[in-house]
């Protein structure tokens, strides 16, 4: 009798552990939490965590979501990047996060809404560069 009673709380606490993992995960995603990074743009939230505003220009490439990215794990984030005063020219990003983001699509133009998706915790940057071989280095961080 023993036995079964210790088999049911296990269960019990194991099915408790899994619900909080599992509502731990959405939380990133639910649009109602004041971290999270909308897919139609830049929070506040994230504007006051990268202490720059957006539409931040370098150099000769510009980026909607400035030069430092936060995004909550299982959240995304939509910038545009182009060559200052030049919306058609080609760019191509790259990922040097090791698996920590998703990008779609990786090329485009300053038309393309490129999306970033939080995957894993941790940092790292993506380089973005045009077709006159101008490059910008964009740091990314994941955070729960």
């Amino acid at each position: 009798m023993q036995y079964h009673h210790n088999r049911q709380r296990l269960r019990l606490v194991t099915g408790m552990a899994a619900l909080s993992l599992i509502l731990a995960a959405c939380h990133g995603g639910s649009s109602g939490t004041a971290p999270y990074v909308p897919a139609g743009g830049t929070s506040f939230q994230q504007v006051v965590d990268r202490g720059i505003t957006p539409g931040e220009e370098h150099g000769e490439l510009f980026s909607s979501c400035g030069l430092h990215i936060h995004i909550m794990l299982a959240g995304s984030v939509n910038c545009h990047f182009h060559e200052r005063g030049n919306r058609s020219d080609r760019v191509t990003l790259k990922n040097h996060t090791h698996g920590l983001i998703l990008i779609s699509p990786t090329s485009g133009n300053g038309h393309t809404k490129f999306s970033i998706t939080g995957l894993v915790v941790g940092s790292g940057h993506i380089t973005i560069q045009d077709g006159r071989k101008n490059t910008l280095v964009v740091a990314v961080k994941v955070t729960l």
